[in-house]
């Protein structure tokens, strides 16, 4: 039997998708594994931020029955949208497990493939509407907080924290990008080449 003929046999019956290309491969995974920890540490940090921010919004609504329909909608838009981004946002992180490293697998490198066009959705749009929700609703919190004061202390105070957010944001967009393109860039490359060798193999 011809060598082409044995080849296609063992593909058609071995239990999975492997790819051949071990050692690129174990490469491209060990640099993802790293570059992951540092993803999960700032999803960490951003849960607890989350928290302490939840449990002082919480002690603000609970220990203050005054407020008026607004106020509770700001609230309560705040609240739905951390806790939507939240899940958004642990829904794109790689979980590895043994055998992810050491056993070459088409799967899971379609599955990374995915979590970073999922990551490029959440940057692109489920952050910007993040943003505007946490500006109405912000925005509907100071209306009946700020009602004492001056109208031009509290256009001021309002459009202050408004573009601190905006400004902030920017800032942290920009280094997004720029470590998408050092760092995640090249090991989507490397994972597209993997990939079209296994399709044509």
């Amino acid at each position: 039997m011809e060598i082409d003929e044995l080849k296609n046999i063992w593909k058609e019956n071995k239990p999975g998708k492997s790819l051949p290309e071990k050692g690129m491969y174990e490469s491209v995974m060990d640099v993802l594994k790293k570059a992951e920890k540092k993803v999960l540490l700032r999803y960490f940090l951003m849960s607890v931020f989350m928290l302490i921010t939840f449990y002082f919004l919480g002690n603000v609504i609970l220990g203050n029955n005054t407020f008026n329909d607004l106020s509770y909608a700001g609230f309560y838009l705040l609240f739905t949208a951390m806790i939507a981004v939240f899940f958004i946002v642990w829904s794109t992180a790689i979980i590895f497990r043994k055998n992810n490293i050491s056993n070459p697998s088409i799967d899971f490198l379609k599955s990374v493939k995915k979590k970073f066009e999922r990551r490029k959705m959440v940057r692109k749009i489920v952050i910007p509407v993040y943003l505007g929700a946490i500006i109405t609703g912000i925005t509907l919190v100071y209306i009946e907080v700020l009602a004492d004061l001056d109208i031009l202390i509290r256009l001021l105070i309002h459009f202050g924290v408004i573009v601190f957010v905006l400004i902030i944001s920017y800032f942290v967009s920009k280094r997004e990008k720029k470590r998408y393109e050092k760092t995640y860039k090249p090991i989507e490359d490397r994972i597209d080449e993997l990939l079209k060798d296994y399709e044509n193999n």
